[in-house]
């Protein structure tokens, strides 16, 4: 191989490993968000909205249903606690 396919190879390499620890980091903040709100039993408005960032981002990487399930289950929260 030449200087330049190993080069190339070594840089593909590195932006597949980059791209699954994004994808893994944005799927453990999903579930951490989940599993906080949920137990809440309701989710505000804003974190609604930074969690429909994280999982648009999460799904452009290829991300799976198991988030997709999580983040429709935040949604569903209401926005304030009711009591």
């Amino acid at each position: 191989m030449t200087f330049i396919t190993s080069f190339l190879i070594l840089i593909i390499n590195q932006y597949i490993a980059l791209k699954k620890g994004m994808r893994a980091l944005l799927k453990n903040e999903i579930i951490r968000v989940y599993e906080i709100y949920i137990k809440l039993g309701y989710c505000p408005s804003f974190i609604k909205e930074n969690v429909k960032q994280i999982y648009e981002s999460y799904h452009k990487l290829k991300g799976n249903g198991m988030g997709t399930s999580m983040v429709n289950e935040i949604y569903k929260l209401p926005n304030e606690l009711k009591e």
